[in-house]
């Protein structure tokens, strides 16, 4: 098996209520692909214009506190985050409190490559990390 043209195809989010989820991440330019939309199957697909995808899983349960996987004490195996490059990290700060989207960790810089872990949560408490990549641009 060759690996070398391996690419990511999309994330899959759990969510508990699909309008709100799709309503807050087409605040960052996602729009519903009808393709990917499957009723029956409790999936909806979303689309970036820079072919970024994400697919919306909406049969979750409401949690009776934050993320299982990052706020409980005992650390469960399990993906914990998507992570995000950007441009300038002062512009979505900037944009994230227009917005009214609280940031629950960061920003900081990482060594000298990456000015990063700005985190922010969905609406189910999903977390979102943005890094602006340092000497670029």
């Amino acid at each position: 098996m060759n690996f070398d043209t391996l690419q990511l195809d999309h994330f899959g989010i759990r969510v508990t209520d699909l309008d709100a989820a799709e309503n807050f991440y087409a605040k960052f330019g996602f729009v519903r692909d009808p393709q990917e939309f499957a009723p029956a199957a409790k999936a909806c697909g979303l689309i970036h214009p820079t072919g970024l995808r994400l697919h919306l899983i909406y049969n979750g349960t409401p949690a009776r506190e934050g993320n299982v996987l990052l706020d409980a004490p005992d650390k469960w195996p399990g993906y914990t985050h998507a992570a995000f490059i950007i441009e300038s990290m002062d512009e979505l700060v900037a944009w994230l409190e227009r917005e009214g989207i609280p940031i629950s960790e960061g920003p900081v810089t990482m060594g000298s490559g990456r000015r990063s872990v700005c985190f922010i949560r969905d609406p189910d408490r999903n977390v979102l990390e943005f890094n602006e990549i340092l000497g670029h641009g």
